[in-house]
């Protein structure tokens, strides 16, 4: 059956990396014995390095499931139960003065009531703080990070909110609890118990290299910042398509009965629905203990995974459909900035996934006719007016949304821009992208100066973006939804 799988996933991967637009395409997929891999593109386009399976890149959000695991193992080795209140598990008044009743599996399933901030980030260069040094932090300004915390950080605890920050404080309790910091815990019982060799956690103890991540403006590709976060119990793995299906596959076999990084009761007790969540896949889904969960009425065809991207490069997408004995993970190194979120249905890592598992119980297509790789044109040329665009669009989203407060590497971003297409690089002025970001950081994080920036630009840059694939006439800035208009 893999066989099949993997040479229909071989012949469609050039042409999918093509029509979305993306530099570089990694996917694995396992059984509980076999593990297969395929990849194509660039894991960087300057340098013309290959994207493989074994390419290391931010995994963001399927960081989530990892410190569940290491939660459940803490559970299973009875130090902590599913329903101990949070605060008996933490360091005395973390969460501040009279803080909301709120288990540690409300936090797990997303119902711990703090707002879904999309990450706090840093540059990459600006010094790891502690997860708990973070989470008191955090508490104690008590506010949201986006556009300088216009968001209370802390809501009703029950209702689903999805919170890397909130699943940041569990691997905070992960850290007292274990009596040593969450990175080395999670390397020593997550990552190499599952022969994860080159997987590891981005805490300021360790140099990462990997790939570049892109943020697509059409075919132009702009290497996106490099970032940090301090919730990175949340978002701060750095794993390849490879290894992370060798987690898979242990849970794959843990499914069928065996003991694995946790017991069978574990994780099915990850994987039992805690609360609706949108469903961005077209069926019901629901939050798990750090997992996402498809409608389980969908008998044989259900599955459970996560969805992931970081901030401005990546997507990834891994699913397990455990009555299939089947796992699938892919990554793509493009954010498609006309669009902010880039759903499973449209992005290349989501795709490949589905056709997956679609393809191991359907059969891969006997014939695959007209699936060649040749770039094609899905945006318009760079002018000097379009690169100052795009510089905004970097400056609000990373100084405004993120509320990143160091200057950006603006030359290595701009020296490391290139075309997918056929695309004449001719109007690309580097001065106005970085003029472009200056504009945004001077205003950041004020999201009142940052929207107005925004019409500001006008109806030009409006049909710019309905040509890079906007879905709509407006500058993709988030400033509605995040501060809360």
């Amino acid at each position: 059956m893999l066989d099949d799988v993997m040479a229909a996933l071989g012949t469609v991967l050039p042409r999918l990396a093509a029509v979305t637009g993306t530099p570089g395409i990694a996917v694995a997929v396992a059984t509980s014995d076999e593990l297969r891999t395929a990849a194509t593109g660039f894991a960087d386009l300057a340098a013309n390095t290959p994207m493989t399976a074994g390419t290391v890149a931010p995994a963001g959000s399927l960081t989530k499931p990892v410190t569940g695991l290491a939660f459940m193992q803490l559970v299973e080795a009875g130090v902590v139960g599913l329903d101990t209140p949070i605060d008996q598990v933490l360091p005395a008044g973390l969460r501040g003065p009279d803080p909301a009743p709120v288990t540690t599996a409300m936090l797990a399933a997303h119902q711990g009531g703090y707002y879904s901030d999309i990450v706090t980030a840093a540059a990459s260069t600006a010094p790891a703080e502690p997860v708990l040094d973070y989470v008191r932090r955090r508490h104690e300004a008590g506010r949201a990070v986006e556009y300088g915390g216009v968001l209370p950080l802390v809501t009703a605890p029950g209702p689903y909110s999805y919170s890397s920050f909130g699943v940041g404080v569990l691997g905070g309790a992960v850290e007292h609890l274990a009596g040593e910091p969450y990175g080395a815990r999670v390397h020593r019982d997550v990552f190499a118990a599952t022969g994860m060799r080159d997987t590891s956690i981005d805490d300021g103890t360790r140099g990462i290299d990997g790939a570049t991540g892109y943020m697509a403006f059409g075919d132009w590709c702009v290497p996106s910042p490099p970032l940090r976060t301090s919730a990175y119990p949340g978002v701060g793995m750095y794993t390849s398509a490879a290894d992370f299906a060798r987690l898979l596959q242990s849970l794959l076999r843990t499914a069928r009965g065996d003991r694995g990084l946790v017991g069978p009761d574990s994780l099915a007790a990850m994987v039992t629905p805690r609360a609706p969540r949108p469903s961005p896949h077209g069926v019901r889904s629901f939050s798990g203990l750090t997992l996402e969960l498809a409608d389980p009425d969908l008998g044989d065809d259900w599955w459970w995974g996560h969805t992931a991207a970081f901030p401005w490069g990546f997507w990834w997408e891994a699913r397990v459909w455990p009555h299939r004995d089947l796992a699938a993970v892919a990554v793509g190194n493009r954010w498609d900035m006309a669009r902010f979120h880039n759903p499973a249905t449209r992005s290349a890592p989501g795709l490949a996934v589905e056709w997956a598992g679609r393809w191991a119980v359907s059969g891969a297509p006997a014939k695959l006719p007209d699936m060649d790789g040749r770039a094609r044109w899905t945006g318009p040329r760079p002018t000097p007016e379009s690169s100052r665009w795009m510089g905004v669009l970097t400056g609000e989203r990373t100084h405004g949304l993120l509320g990143v407060a160091e200057p950006l590497p603006v030359t290595t971003l701009t020296t490391g821009a290139r075309s997918l297409g056929d695309v004449d690089p001719g109007g690309w002025d580097p001065d106005a992208f970085a003029r472009g970001v200056e504009q945004a950081r001077a205003v950041a994080p004020d999201p009142d100066a940052l929207g107005a920036l925004g019409r500001e630009l006008g109806p030009a840059a409006a049909l710019w973006m309905l040509e890079c694939g906007a879905s709509s006439a407006d500058v993709t800035m988030p400033v509605g939804f995040y501060a809360g208009a």
